[in-house]
């Protein structure tokens, strides 16, 4: 078992290595044989240059001491570069799965093995609603990635992929650590939500007017119990949704209008307490209504989107279409 830590341990950091060392490289140019001999025009260029050159740093001498201080300063603050953060954000999130792992799922104890979940069907472990909880996981960790790499000086597309990849390989990371657990095994049903996931939550970065009209969300009514702290897993208080928003349509002009939702969702009940044999209350349900935007709400006096991920309990009407 020490020896699978220290394997997956090093091959984690050395991937993260190499590419948190590709992600955080500037652009730049080879430099050619010409360009190493240059040309009588290229010289006087140069010197031009070398002239302004002196004249931004005369000016620069210049500049107030105090301001000169409050730059060192700035400079002092910045301990690491953003590859650098990279780096140790991603080996960081992966040693985190693996000491829970160790924890609790019991990572080391089997060999590699497969485990074959199924999907939607009525008979599987928890009736397809762990699959939405894959996608949705996958989807809002690729954007919570995404923002941290803003912060840190990425462009947006920069951010938006790296984001991505970011979450892919965390996804992927756990995956296959869960395929040396007895209890758990690596789920391909899972793999495949986890890249849809990732590959949504891209496509919805780059196209900011498909953000602004279509979330992707889930809601927890909460028991206020001691089993709310398992609420990650706990997919009898979940639903997953769509909401289709009025606000991101140009044509819907009333300011009252602009706050209504159109929802589309999925529940599944009864998987927890079914035992083989016994009374068999397993339901699946999907289901549509007219909700709320608590996000645009929010906003107004809060800048987060948090809300374009999480549907607040209780503010939308839902009319069951189909259960079983």
């Amino acid at each position: 078992m020490i020896r699978l830590f220290l394997k997956i341990s090093f091959l984690t950091f050395l991937c993260f290595f190499l590419a948190g060392s590709s992600w955080a490289q500037h652009v730049g140019f080879s430099q050619s044989e010409n360009d190493k001999f240059p040309a009588p025009a290229q010289e006087i260029a140069f010197e031009d240059e070398q002239s302004l050159a002196r004249e931004q740093k005369l000016a620069t001498e210049e500049e107030e001491p105090a301001t000169r201080d409050h730059k060192i300063a700035a400079e002092k603050k910045e301990y690491l570069n953003r590859r650098q953060k990279t780096l140790l954000l991603n080996a960081g999130a992966m040693g985190a799965v693996l000491v829970y792992g160790f924890a609790n799922w019991d990572y080391g104890e089997s060999t590699f093995h497969f485990n074959n979940e199924g999907w939607f069907e009525r008979d599987s472990p928890h009736g397809g609603a762990d699959k939405f909880g894959h996608f949705w996981a996958s989807y809002a960790l690729s954007h919570v990635y995404s923002y941290v790499y803003r912060k840190w000086g990425y462009t947006e597309s920069e951010a938006n992929l790296y984001g991505a990849l970011s979450n892919l390989g965390f996804q992927t990371f756990m995956e296959a650590a869960d395929g040396f657990s007895p209890s758990q095994g690596f789920s391909y049903e899972d793999m495949i939500m986890n890249i849809v996931g990732a590959g949504v939550a891209y496509v919805w970065g780059k196209y900011p007017s498909l953000a602004s009209k279509i979330d992707f969300r889930m809601e927890y009514k909460p028991e206020f119990s001691s089993s709310d702290f398992g609420f990650a897993d706990n997919y009898e208080r979940q639903s997953f949704l769509i909401a289709l928003k009025a606000d991101g349509f140009e044509f819907v002009k009333n300011p009252y209008l602009r706050y209504l939702e159109f929802h589309v969702g999925y529940y599944a009940r009864g998987y927890e307490d079914y035992v083989a044999g016994g009374p068999d209350d397993r339901r699946r349900t999907i289901y549509v209504g007219l909700g709320f935007n608590v996000s645009k709400l929010v906003q107004k006096y809060l800048k987060t989107r948090v809300f374009d991920y999480i549907q607040i309990p209780y503010t939308a009407v839902n009319k069951t279409v189909a259960s079983d």
